[in-house]
């Protein structure tokens, strides 16, 4: 589908700009059209999935993403591979060699093969890109359950949910305890 004159958000570069886009991958032209009454943020169903490792996108476009579609509805995610909790070295992932710095793995030719960022790092970079505590844990949390129609269960501290949280310090947010399944873990 080609879109004239838009003005688009550049999830890693966090700008608007007036251009003309090609945008397809996630719809055809048809699913597009069929989908134009409900549009993607007002369709209540919809629950993004965020890559919030300060890689992947612009800590504007992660405040954006939150605003437009509320607490309610996103899921912060990870794409951490094998290499997570590593050294900086050379790993493979799927069977190509990638190399580890800092949070990135790239392949040879420096295209991002993803990151080794864990979920709660990437809600803690959540936190430091504005996004409310309280909010980036639900969406580590609840949401993803909510997601899977498992959210009785789990994403939740309720009678009859399983007892797993992590208790963090509020200025840090560093771990303090785990507990599963009711009992803290040492």
């Amino acid at each position: 589908m080609i879109i004239k004159n838009a003005y688009v958000f550049d999830l890693e570069q966090g700008f608007v700009k007036k251009d003309t886009v090609i945008r397809d991958g996630y719809f055809s032209e048809e699913q597009a059209l069929a989908a134009a009454d409900e549009p993607v943020i007002d369709a209540v169903h919809v629950m993004p999935e965020l890559i919030c490792d300060g890689l992947h996108v612009h800590p504007s476009a992660v405040r954006a993403l939150f605003t437009l579609f509320g607490k309610e509805r996103m899921i912060l995610i990870s794409d951490s591979m094998r290499a997570t909790g590593m050294s900086d070295g050379a790993y493979t992932l799927g069977g190509l060699d990638v190399t580890v710095k800092g949070n990135r793995a790239t392949l040879s030719d420096g295209t991002i093969a993803g990151s080794v960022t864990n979920l709660m790092d990437c809600m803690r970079m959540a936190v430091s890109m504005g996004i409310p505590l309280e909010t980036a844990v639900r969406c580590a949390t609840y949401n993803p359950a909510k997601s899977i129609g498992v959210e009785m269960l789990y994403g939740r501290i309720a009678p009859g949910a399983y007892g797993d949280c992590v208790i963090l310090d509020r200025e840090n947010l560093a771990v303090k305890k785990v507990i599963l399944g009711g009992e803290e873990v040492t």
